[in-house]
């Protein structure tokens, strides 16, 4: 019960160690690219008078930047790049509250083996199922986001003008 795998002749299975571990790894560096992010948000947010702590949810902290958008040179990008990492917020919630699973089918000719993330507190929704290529598309998209915040510009500070001396 649980896991069925027919054997077929000339058919190859894949060995499901390999890809658990090859899984785990994996998740490791998207939690890593999720961290790496996170901090560039929050030295981002460094730079700026915004209001936000460590200890406030992501999401708070890219609400309190996205209300704070009339700062950036360019709040556009911004508003961009906000979107992006709010997409994959759920991603990143299946990944972390989940325990890894493998899942193989075989159509008849053809084993595919995904990476499987229920999460364990919302069983309702449908598991997120990734392949290895996908869930390393996601971790590049991640570093690239990173990246991109270390990057996004402020709005040059209108200089103030010299106070006159009067005696």
């Amino acid at each position: 019960m649980g896991c069925e795998i027919p054997i077929s002749k000339g058919v190859e299975l894949p060995d499901l160690r390999e890809i658990r571990e090859r899984g785990q790894l994996l998740r490791g560096e998207f939690l890593d690219a999720f961290g790496r992010l996170e901090t560039a948000v929050m030295q981002y947010i460094g730079k700026t008078d915004v209001k936000a702590t460590s200890a406030m949810p992501f999401s708070q902290k890219l609400t309190a930047l996205a209300k704070a958008r009339d700062r950036f040179r360019n709040p556009k990008r911004l508003d961009v790049r906000i979107a992006a990492i709010r997409e994959l917020l759920t991603v990143r919630a299946d990944v972390v509250h989940s325990a890894l699973e493998v899942v193989v089918s075989f159509d008849g000719r053809t084993t595919t083996t995904k990476l499987q993330f229920q999460n364990s507190s919302d069983f309702d929704r449908r598991a997120l199922t990734l392949s290895c290529d996908q869930l390393g598309l996601i971790i590049r998209r991640l570093n690239q986001l990173a990246a991109q915040f270390s990057q996004q510009r402020l709005k040059e500070a209108t200089p103030t003008a010299p106070a006159s001396a009067s005696a």
